[in-house]
C-alpha cells in the first residue's frame, strides 16, 4: 500500500466518527429511509407502513433523524404482522448516547397520538417499559 493510502486511513482512524460513520441526507433519501428532520422525505412510505400494520402485514422501515450539527440518528422498526421490533443507532452522532442505543426490542403495539398541535406516532408496551416516539409531525401536515 502506498504511503497516501497509508495516510487515509491512519486519519481516519484518528477521527472519532471513523470512516464511514457519516449519512448524508442525501444517502438516506437515495435508500429511501424516512427522513423527518431537518426536511421531510418519504412520509407516503410511512402512510404505507402504517397501512400495513392495520392489515397485520409483515413491514420494516427506517426513520433518520438529523441533529442540529447533521448527524444521523437511525431508527428501524419492524412489523411481523403481531408486534415491532425496534432499534435505535446514535453512533453517528457526536453527542448521542450510546447507553441510551436499543437492539432490536420488542414492542407490542403502536398508538398514534395529538399533543400540542403535532401528531405523534410511539412504539408502546416495550420490554425496556419505556414509549419509543418513532414520528411526529405538524397535525396539518398530518392531515393532508
Amino acid at each position: 500500500m502506498n504511503r497516501r493510502g497509508l495516510a487515509v486511513i491512519g486519519f481516519c482512524l484518528l477521527t472519532l466518527g471513523g470512516c464511514g460513520k457519516s449519512y448524508s441526507m442525501e444517502e438516506a433519501v437515495k435508500n429511501g429511509d424516512i427522513v423527518t428532520t431537518p426536511e421531510q422525505h418519504h412520509m407516503d412510505r410511512f402512510e404505507t407502513f402504517l397501512k400495513h400494520v392495520d392489515e397485520k402485514e409483515k413491514d420494516t422501515i427506517r426513520i433518520t433523524n438529523y441533529t442540529t450539527e447533521g448527524d444521523a440518528i437511525l431508527e428501524d422498526v419492524s412489523y411481523d404482522g403481531k408486534r415491532f421490533t425496534y432499534s435505535l443507532d446514535s453512533s453517528r452522532d457526536a453527542y448521542g448516547s450510546q447507553t441510551d442505543d436499543r437492539n432490536k426490542e420488542i414492542c407490542q403495539n403502536l398508538e398514534k397520538r395529538t399533543e400540542n398541535e403535532r401528531s405523534v406516532v410511539f412504539l408502546t408496551d416495550c420490554e425496556e417499559g419505556e414509549d419509543h416516539e418513532i414520528l411526529v409531525s405538524d397535525v396539518a401536515e398530518s392531515e393532508q
